[in-house]
């Protein structure tokens, strides 16, 4: 069982068998053509196209653009149920085909994406025990960690945050026997959930990994809501519609401090992110540089973003630069640049080899940050805008972070 768990879904072989599946697929479905064969492949034709002029042109709700290969895969298999939909004598046999195909551009996605990178993925080991707050304060004041097969683990406990989203806050076992713990406050990407940094970003297994060779002590790691939706894009600002800058630089910070027992001292604190979340982590410490002493940008954009720069002044500023420059972060780091005003403060740039967007972004954002004074690196992991990049970076800098917190 577990060599079939262990059976890789975006390794160059898994990839190749996905190329095959399209192909075979789409040539069945060309098998016998007719009038309604050239009918299913233009309509297959023109859906994606305006999938793409969505997605990559206007009104391109999400920074980073689709490859290529997942457009070509898609349209093999919108052909194919189009084809579905119109033949009349083979339908049984088009319907096994079009589930296949539409099984297979899902792996296609998640070749790029890889949210899944093996079988065993999609149904994970668990390494942490699901909590509401009440029963996670009912094991607080018992002093009793969450346990499995004997060892103790972390709690996941599931946090009422109105008016976002709730929140998903890991705490490792050391909270339940005393220990003072720091704060990671993690945000996903757009489109993402508070839940994403756990499944896909299988950061309960590295905080599990981390806390068994610490004597049960680890960061606090709170996956907070930080678009309202699952595809909300606020940019990271106090907008028209929600005050997402205020909410993880203030309300997040207040809510921890009430419910758990954290380290008092903010300084020790990190806020970081994926992608959106990533932009948004520096967003609210070039802002609010009080609220967290450190931050992790994996896979971020160069200012915030909700299509372009000018529909993104107009949408979440009311058509005013000034008062967007007001609060880009690059702009604040570059005025910054000379002064103390981040002076303690430190942070983590990461980008995927193959990512273009944070590649040529993050680089100079690391260059303005070290000229305002804070202590920050750049660097580089195999993968593009991926959880592959985003597992690796947090592993990597999960010792920053416990470092940075006193741990």
């Amino acid at each position: 069982m577990e060599a079939i768990r262990s059976i890789s879904l975006v390794s160059p072989a898994a990839a190749a068998v996905i190329y095959v599946i399209a192909a075979a697929t789409t040539l069945i479905a060309l098998l016998r053509p007719n009038r309604r064969t050239a009918w299913a492949f233009g309509t297959a034709g023109v859906v994606l196209a305006l999938v793409y002029v969505v997605l990559d042109i206007w009104p391109r709700p999400f920074p980073d653009s689709v490859p290529g290969f997942l457009y070509a895969i898609c349209f093999g298999a919108v052909f194919v149920l189009f084809s579905l939909l119109t033949q009349r004598g083979r339908r049984a046999w088009l319907a096994v085909v079009t589930a296949i195909a539409m099984a297979n551009a899902y792996l296609a996605a998640n070749l790029e994406y890889q949210q899944y990178p093996t079988v065993g993925s999609f149904h994970p080991v668990p390494v942490t025990v699901p909590l509401t707050l009440e029963q996670f304060q009912a094991a607080e004041q018992a002093s009793q960690a969450p346990q499995l097969d004997g060892r103790e683990v972390g709690a996941l406990v599931t946090l009422p945050a109105a008016p976002m989203r709730d929140a998903v806050v890991y705490v490792p076992p050391a909270y339940f026997h005393g220990a003072t713990l720091p704060v990671l406050v993690l945000m996903a990407g757009n489109p993402g959930k508070p839940m994403d940094w756990f499944t896909n970003g299988q950061a309960a297994q590295t905080l599990d990994d981390f806390q068994a060779t610490n004597h049960g002590r680890a960061p606090i790691v709170v996956s907070a809501d930080a678009t309202g939706s699952e595809t909300g894009n606020p940019g990271c600002v106090d907008g028209p519609r929600l005050k997402v800058a205020t909410y993880i630089s203030q309300d997040i910070p207040a809510l921890l401090h009430e419910t758990f027992r954290v380290d008092p001292d903010q300084s020790r604190w990190t806020v970081g992110g994926l992608s959106y979340g990533a932009t948004c982590a520096l967003q609210v410490v070039a802002n609010h540089p009080e609220a967290y002493g450190s931050f992790l940008s994996f896979s971020g954009e160069s200012e915030p973003s909700v299509g372009n720069h000018r529909k993104t002044v107009d949408e979440l500023f009311d058509g005013d630069e000034e008062a967007f420059q007001a609060v880009n972060a690059a702009a604040l780091l570059a005025d910054a640049a000379g002064t103390s005003t981040y002076r303690g403060i430190a942070g983590r740039f990461v980008a995927g080899e193959r990512d273009a967007m944070s590649t040529a972004a993050l680089p100079h954002l690391n260059d303005l940050a070290r000229a305002a004074g804070m202590e920050t690196t750049y660097e580089t992991v195999p993968g593009a805008h991926s959880y592959e990049v985003w597992r690796t970076a947090l592993r990597q800098n999960m010792d920053f972070v416990a470092q940075r917190g006193g741990l």
